[in-house]
């Protein structure tokens, strides 16, 4: 290994590419995090120049490691592949580039031509292949379009070609997060060096005063004066070529290029973990001569679509979908915990098993059709659109935010048993998820729990026999499965509104709703602006009597609110009806105008305080709901305790036969 300082001039003047492997992350730099920083550096170096500072020190940019590629050849330009530093050189053409495009609308061809130079290599009647060595960086295939559109280009026919996202009447790129990332960047680096030549922005706060300049120098006499719009941009630039250095790495024969770049890169984590799974994966390929980019192309350019960068929300960790789909997938194959946190790690320690003698896939090609298979998995059970058991799953899971179970989810639909097979298996998940939620069961060590039910199945076989089999043995408060007898007597006596919270309860009515309906019913969907409804409201006491005609008075309300003892006394009924209200008997599904209109008034229609004819909830509902359990609900004459009790379990009826007890060994267990 060779390694040393170099300016970014030197390492850019000379007659030779940087290659970035296809298999890297395409371009992510952003404004605030690396631009802006990275102009204030260039433009506090250009300041220096032009006031005539002592310039002491360098600024440096980091480390750029290469890898020689390809002997020498006399019609080909030396190569090298960008190990690491890719980020660093595209932006210094992008930057490059937007001063040589300012430099050519300004008519200061002498100082376009200069700049050219660090961008584009010259005498391409020598190369091989002019399309492609005349760059001096060949970014990865994601970026390489828009990159050469740039790079050899103008300012013009960018416009002409991307006009979508620049201003109609203004020399301007949006700064729209919809903006390829390359092409704000340019627009960023343009828009600043043109307002530092054409403004005094890079006037000297410390330079001397006017009443004693420095004479010594021909800069300081031109910063006095205000130098010519030329010599400033020619700073800007030269600000980078000459001050601006980096520690470039170059690899001999030996150095192992991979451990170089997750020593680099893993512990200061300025990548991602998927990209160091994926440029490990692909620097293995390349070792073993299994054609990476053929790889590439055949088998991870999916996990390029901007899906997969998505960021999410789970438990404490926010990260790209794709991080959450290599943590599951490892889960899912080894049935057994994984540190987000360390998933690079992870994924090492997945492809090497301790306890196996060989790895665990035999070829580069056979682990990126696995990922691809799980992937495109994964992919449907988080968009949740398709018309698939394994969709139709999620999206009746969503509410109950179990995401702990997506490991066994995405190998039961990865697995070889029939499709009725899986729908059954993934129905038997949903229904234990769904009668723990109502039984008031824990959801705690469910990501341990699921993935013992992998290591059985990896051990008895793959079948829902076997799946069901397993649920309905578990004992503990962790795993089992409640019986339908537990089922129904929480159903009609929980306080489900409070239990479940108005998603989870939302849910449960609305999948009621749905097998209410028959084939004689306009739509089995339902509008997503339903809300959660109590026939009889939590503000009852003004217009809900009790069963004998009397009306709580306030002190009887207070102290039912810290008595749970029901019995035949005032208080006694207050607490049991306050319980039973909050019970699926009590609950249903109403529009959001409707549900604030019903609000807390009376069952029946009634008169008002100023003598008015007010429509009750029946009459509403009547005029209003075409929801099956809403019409149900108005065929009642009086609405009490024993109407609710009534409803509850007419709904118990249908929600034992949604979340069904599995039926393999049912009558046993």
């Amino acid at each position: 290994m060779k390694a040393g300082p170099i300016e970014i001039g030197r390492l850019l003047q000379n007659r030779q590419r940087f290659c970035v492997p296809i298999y890297q992350r395409h371009y992510v730099w952003t404004r605030q995090k690396q631009w802006e920083p990275f102009w204030n550096d260039v433009r506090t170096k250009a300041i220096e120049c032009l006031s005539g500072r002592e310039r002491r020190f360098s600024h440096f940019m980091g480390a750029v490691v290469l890898e020689a590629r390809g002997g020498f050849s006399a019609g080909r330009v030396p190569s090298f592949q960008v190990v690491d530093g890719q980020q660093r050189l595209t932006t210094f053409q992008i930057f490059l580039a937007a001063a040589r495009d300012y430099a050519r609308a300004v008519g200061f061809e002498k100082s376009a031509e200069k700049i050219a130079d660090y961008i584009l290599n010259d005498k391409p009647h020598l190369m091989e292949d002019r399309e492609v060595e005349i760059y001096k960086v060949w970014p990865t295939q994601y970026d390489r379009a828009l990159f050469i559109d740039i790079i050899s280009g103008d300012r013009e026919t960018l416009r002409k070609k991307y006009g979508r996202h620049f201003y109609a009447k203004r020399d301007k790129i949006y700064d729209y997060n919809t903006v390829p990332r390359l092409l704000s960047a340019y627009g960023y680096f343009y828009d600043k060096i043109k307002h530092s030549v054409e403004s005094d922005d890079l006037e000297d706060e410390f330079a001397p005063s006017p009443e004693a300049p420095d004479e010594d120098t021909e800069e300081a006499a031109a910063a006095d004066s205000g130098a010519p719009d030329e010599v400033k941009l020619d700073s800007l630039w030269q600000a980078l070529v000459e001050e601006f250095k980096v520690v470039e790495i170059v690899l001999e024969e030996g150095d192992d290029a991979q451990v170089i770049f997750e020593t680099l890169n893993e512990r200061g984590e300025p990548l991602l973990a998927s990209d160091l799974v994926r440029n490990n994966i692909f620097h293995r390929a390349d070792a073993l001569g299994e054609k990476a980019e053929r790889l590439f192309a055949t088998h991870w350019k999916a996990f390029e679509d901007p899906f997969w960068s998505v960021e999410e929300k789970q438990g404490r960790y926010k990260k790209p979908r794709i991080e959450f789909f290599l943590s599951n997938f490892i889960a899912g194959k080894i049935a057994g915990e994984v540190n987000l946190s360390k998933l690079f790690s992870e994924y090492k320690a997945f492809l090497k098993p301790r306890k196996a003698k060989e790895p665990r896939y035999a070829t580069v090609a056979a682990e990126l059709q696995e990922l691809e298979r799980f992937g495109a998995v994964y992919r449907e059970l988080v968009e949740r659109t398709a018309d698939s058991a394994l969709a139709a799953f999620s999206r009746r899971l969503l509410p109950w935010d179990v995401t702990t179970v997506y490991p066994l989810a995405m190998r039961l639909w990865a697995s070889d048993i029939e499709d009725a097979d899986k729908a059954a298996a993934l129905d038997m998940l949903l229904s234990l998820i769904v009668r723990r939620g109502v039984c008031e069961l824990t959801t705690k060590n469910y990501n341990k729990f699921f993935l013992t039910v992998i290591a059985h199945l990896d051990d008895k076989g793959w079948s829902a026999a076997n799946l069901a089999a397993f649920l309905l043995a578990q004992k503990s408060e962790t795993g089992r499965f409640p019986r339908d007898e537990e089922f129904e007597r929480k159903w009609l006596d929980a306080r489900a509104y409070v239990v479940l919270q108005p998603a989870r309860a939302r849910a449960i009515l609305q999948e009621i709703e749905i097998a209410k309906r028959t084939k004689f019913h306009e739509t089995t969907t339902l509008a997503p602006s339903l809300t959660v409804e109590h026939v009889m409201p939590q503000q009852w006491t003004a217009h809900w009597p009790m069963a004998d005609g009397t009306r709580p008075n306030a002190d009887q309300a207070h102290a039912a609110l810290f008595n749970s003892i029901e019995d035949d006394t005032p208080v006694g009924r207050i607490v049991r009806r306050n319980r039973l209200r909050e019970s699926f008997g009590n609950l249903t599904l109403l529009t959001q105008p409707l549900n604030a209109a019903v609000s807390n008034g009376p069952y029946q229609d009634w008169v008002n305080e100023k003598g008015e004819a007010v429509k009750g909830k029946r009459t509403a509902l009547q005029d209003h709901s075409l929801l099956v359990m809403n019409r149900e609900i108005t065929t009642c004459d009086t609405w009490d305790e024993d109407a609710i009790i009534a409803r509850g379990r007419n709904l118990f009826a249908l929600a034992r036969a949604i979340w069904t007890l599995p039926a393999v060994n049912a009558a046993e267990a």
